[in-house]
């Protein structure tokens, strides 16, 4: 016993002594490396069974982001089945579940969300190439990927081509940090190109995510596709809303967007009285060029007048400010899409010959009105629009006996100083 406490005492005598960085050196603020990935890049005549991933430290069995596993962090292009994973602490292992196809070209991707034990998370995807035959197809898909509804690039979103007429087999990607992919390699041949905003990493069109297609036909050359990414469903637009802007202005607001190729006129909507009569529609727009419109014919009239009042000499125009220098200079906006996001509302401008009343009831109906997959139905709906709020008097009342004299209570005559 004596021996033990003697031993015990020693060794915290030591642990004391040495004051030094705690177990294990310096806490790691750096995400995983990959060391090195099997097999290389650009081989030919494969044999291996598996993509052997290996990162320069132990990494974890579950991935962060919104993949749920580690099968969901990895792209095996083309499919054959879904990505199979396995962890083994430094590497990982991956394969599709039906095997390697022989003479076939593969891209394999490792997606970002591969994060060590410390919370260090992979951001950006690797990815290699390698065939099982003795060469590469020439071709390929490039592209851009834009969240349509906002205007902005599309991160991480899951692209797939279908072949045609063998729609077994499908090509797979990923978008990066500004929205770009590229699929392949792949033969010449049609296409339909998919792209997703993955919200739970299915690999699913789930409701109320977005996504759209093409198709593309590769002959010679690689062929660049946009795709604007929006909530697409079969089922069509219905009327939320009708407002009225003016007397001969109304606004139809939809529950989801309209297709922007809607040639738009005034056979496709109705506008009755509750009598039945019509009133006459001279034009149909977008409410947002409606809007705009608007906006700059009011900016026009107030710097007509502003000039119209403005009686001074225009003062000297200041020197202008000098250059940025190139530290200074700010960084070009992200890309947007090519085209304005869809509308969910159309204007209507009725004749000033029969104009809407408020308080009175009327019936609306639309034809024509496509959703973003050409879906239509007829809409009708029935509106009043207000009458205007009645003026509040109440202020004015109480400030007119404030003003109105007291003449029960006449003023005292003034005191009059004795004479002296």
């Amino acid at each position: 016993m004596r021996r033990l406490i003697a031993f015990i005492a020693a060794a915290i005598g030591v642990a004391c002594a040495s004051a030094g960085a705690p177990p294990g050196g310096p806490e790691r603020r750096v995400p995983p490396a990959i060391v090195s990935i099997t097999p290389d890049s650009g081989a030919i005549n494969v044999k291996a069974k598996n993509v052997v991933i290996r990162f320069d430290e132990v990494v974890s069995d579950r991935p962060a982001g919104s993949a749920a596993q580690l099968d969901q962090t990895v792209l095996i292009s083309p499919r054959n089945g879904e990505a199979v994973v396995s962890w083994h602490r430094t590497h990982i292992d991956a394969h599709p579940r039906n095997g390697f196809r022989p003479n076939t070209a593969y891209r394999v991707t490792l997606l970002p969300g591969i994060v060590d034990l410390r919370g260090n998370v992979i951001k950006e995807p690797r990815s290699i190439v390698f065939s099982t035959g003795a060469a590469f197809p020439r071709f390929g898909i490039v592209g851009q990927v834009f969240d349509w509804n906002l205007q902005r690039p599309a991160i991480g979103a899951y692209v797939e081509a279908i072949s045609h007429p063998d729609t077994a087999t499908v090509y797979l990607a990923s978008t990066d940090s500004i929205g770009q992919f590229e699929i392949g390699p792949m033969p010449a041949g049609t296409y339909t190109v998919r792209a997703l905003i993955d919200k739970n990493s299915n690999h699913v069109v789930d409701r109320g995510e977005p996504w759209d297609s093409a198709t593309v036909t590769i002959t010679e050359t690689r062929p660049t596709v946009e795709l604007d990414a929006i909530e697409r469903d079969s089922v069509p637009a219905f009327i939320e809303s009708v407002d009225m802007l003016d007397s001969v202005a109304l606004a139809v607001h939809f529950d989801k967007p309209l297709d922007p190729r809607i040639p738009l006129q005034p056979a496709l909507v109705r506008v009755q009285r509750a009598d039945s009569s019509e009133l006459q529609v001279a034009s149909v727009q977008w409410l947002g060029a409606y809007q705009h419109a608007r906006a700059a014919q009011d900016s026009a009239r107030r710097a007509d007048s502003i000039k119209a009042a403005a009686k001074t000499p225009a003062a000297t125009p200041p020197r202008p400010a000098p250059p940025p220098t190139a530290s200074a200079r700010a960084l070009p906006p992200p890309p947007k899409p090519r085209a304005p996001p869809p509308e969910r509302a159309i204007a209507i401008l009725l004749s000033t010959t029969t104009p809407v009343k408020p308080g009175s009831t009327y019936v609306l109906t639309a034809r024509g009105m496509r959703n973003l997959v050409g879906h239509d139905t007829v809409l009708t709906r029935r509106f009043t629009p207000p009458r205007p709020a009645p003026k509040d008097t109440s202020h004015a009342k109480t400030d007119s006996l404030k003003a109105k004299p007291d003449t029960a209570h006449p003023p005292a005559a003034p005191v009059r100083k004795p004479p002296r």
